[in-house]
């Protein structure tokens, strides 16, 4: 879907609602942009400080042994289906803004209404994966690099649900259209952004 249009919606200030000048992109999605490009960094340092301690840090173990003295090992399947739902929710964000595309307001509420569902859950399972981990964040220094890495992604996933739902709440007043839809591709940048780190996240920690 085309990011934005030259012109703003019928009613709302260019400048105050972040539609796009004609002599470039808007202020809002170059904000945006800006603001993933410093989380690409953060997570850079967090899977460098990852890999750091997993391989730099000697007789640890990866990952901790349970308190009997037996392996264990993360729930890859589960998870596995967890990233599936999480890359779902990209798809069905990107249906429902072709919907709005095509003047399908209605499209568009039931896209954003399934993505934050999928989103949803995928938060829900987290939660119940860290339940039945068998280690905490203070156990072992392993153990607190995957809290950090898949908490600060969680809250990341907390966001952008509070950023679609937002979304959601303006395309039931019908504030968004083909002309106008600046906050719902920036909202999109951001979703988008989530789910790529967390399937990355995935492979680097859970995979390899």
């Amino acid at each position: 879907m085309a990011t934005t249009a030259g012109h703003g919606h019928a009613g709302h200030d260019d400048g105050a609602h972040g539609a796009a000048p004609a002599h470039g992109r808007s202020p809002l999605l170059l904000s945006m942009l800006l603001f993933i490009g410093s989380e690409v960094m953060l997570f850079a340092s967090l899977f460098t400080a990852y890999f750091f301690i997993r391989y730099g840090v000697p007789n640890e173990t990866w990952p901790p042994l349970k308190a009997d003295g037996e392996p264990f090992e993360l729930p890859v399947v589960m998870t596995l289906v967890n990233t599936l739902f999480l890359v779902m929710s990209s798809f069905t964000l990107w249906w429902g803004e072709q919907r709005l595309a095509a003047g399908d307001n209605k499209g568009l509420i039931r896209g954003l209404w399934v993505t934050i569902f999928l989103g949803a859950t995928f938060l829900l399972i987290q939660l119940n994966e860290y339940a039945h981990l068998g280690f905490t964040p203070q156990d072992r220094a392993f153990s607190g690099a995957f809290y950090t890495l898949t908490g600060f992604h969680g809250m990341h996933v907390l966001v952008g649900l509070i950023i679609l739902s937002m979304c959601l709440r303006r395309a039931y007043k019908r504030d968004f259209s083909t002309a106008y839809h600046t906050p719902l591709t920036a909202g999109s940048y951001y979703w988008h952004f989530v789910d790529i780190v967390w399937v990355l996240l995935f492979l680097l920690v859970y995979v390899i």
